[in-house]
């Protein structure tokens, strides 16, 4: 059986207005939603990564792409620049239309395929929601919006929830705070060493409110086909991430009866003892997480060759045209999306993230 997730990455070639750029990429998109005589594709997630997210989100949100298109999926939006030179990018996730089934509820947008219900929630703050609220206290709101969201179907934090990605807004002033209100969570949801943590991803990302601190995506799941969630170590390169007091797992991966998907967190230059290592040097630091990275495919049963495609995030614009050329002899075929994210610690240059997928063996 195939894998019947498909992820794309675009940017758009025109580099003109913003609104041609979008003209673009709808065009792109449909196309390959809908391609003439091939498989129709379902859209269930989208990411937009915006240059400007003050100035570009009202054209956005105006613009069809968004409105009949991004915004029938679950969409997320992130203000951190693509470094490809456009103003706009997106990260794109379908299933075959045929087999797959999709809707709206309020702020949630639920996909099933086969008997996996997958829910996906974008929490993003107005000023109001966040008024007084410092970085812990934000970060405490989103994962209790997506807990309530949860119990409602009688699931929970700990059982149902797969991935997170944290978008912090000024990461190194309000890292700090965004751990600790999501350790405490953590502690209050029965999360903990001795269990497990959730997969996730913790960047530099702003959204179009100026208050808002932290805006947090979340994707649950459950249902009978649902097989058994494992999650991965690769302890001989880096280290469980509580030895340096934050909480989440390095990847997950998911059983499903097609195979696994394995959901790698943001992983940077890091050895097993947590230390960062070569400093100073982004190429190196590429190798090495990117070694890491492998090492915990492997734990899964997996290797680099199964990525679905990767985001990089780079602190260093500069770093730009010698990553985007270390990654395009890498992986010609891969999609890869490269973007201006702040790493939650200075030294790290470079992280990445990614899905990796092993179909069942045929026959």
């Amino acid at each position: 059986m195939n894998v019947p997730f498909v992820f794309q990455i675009m940017e758009p070639v025109e580099r003109t207005s913003f609104v041609a750029q979008l003209d673009e990429l709808a065009a792109r998109v449909d196309a390959w939603l809908h391609p003439v005589g091939g498989q129709q594709l379902r859209l269930v997630q989208a990411r937009v990564y915006l240059s400007d997210i003050a100035n570009w989100m009202p054209a956005l949100t105006a613009h069809p792409l968004y409105a009949a298109c991004l915004s029938q999926a679950a969409v997320s939006v992130v203000g951190q620049p693509p470094l490809g030179g456009a103003k706009v990018a997106l990260q794109l996730c379908a299933l075959p239309a045929a087999s797959s089934a999709a809707r709206r509820e309020g702020d949630v947008f639920v996909f099933e395929l086969g008997n996996v219900t997958f829910l996906w929630q974008s929490v993003r703050f107005s000023a109001a929601d966040v008024a007084g609220l410092d970085a812990a206290a934000q970060t405490r709101l989103a994962f209790s919006r997506h807990v309530q969201v949860l119990a409602r179907r009688g699931w929970t934090l700990a059982g149902q929830c797969l991935r997170t990605w944290l978008y912090v807004r000024d990461i190194d002033r309000n890292y700090a705070g965004v751990v600790a209100g999501r350790n405490a969570v953590f502690a209050e949801e029965g999360l903990t060493r001795a269990t497990h943590f959730i997969a996730s991803t913790g960047i530099g990302g702003e959204t179009d409110e100026a208050a808002a601190v932290v805006a947090v995506d979340f994707l649950s799941a459950a249902g009978p086909g649902l097989g058994p969630v494992t999650y991965l170590q690769a302890p001989d390169y880096l280290n469980p991430t509580y030895e340096y007091g934050v909480a989440f797992e390095r990847a997950t991966a998911v059983g499903f009866d097609w195979g696994c998907m394995i959901l790698l967190s943001g992983t940077a230059s890091i050895d097993k003892t947590g230390a960062c290592v070569h400093r100073g040097d982004v190429l190196t630091q590429t190798g090495r997480l990117l070694l890491n990275m492998e090492k915990l495919l492997e734990a899964g049963g997996a290797s680099l060759s199964d990525l679905l495609y990767i985001v990089v995030y780079l602190r260093d614009v500069s770093d730009t045209a010698a990553v985007a050329r270390y990654m395009s002899l890498r992986f010609p075929r891969l999609p890869v999306l490269i973007t201006e994210g702040r790493v939650c610690r200075p030294e790290w240059l470079v992280e990445m993230e990614g899905v990796a997928a092993v179909p069942v063996p045929a026959g």
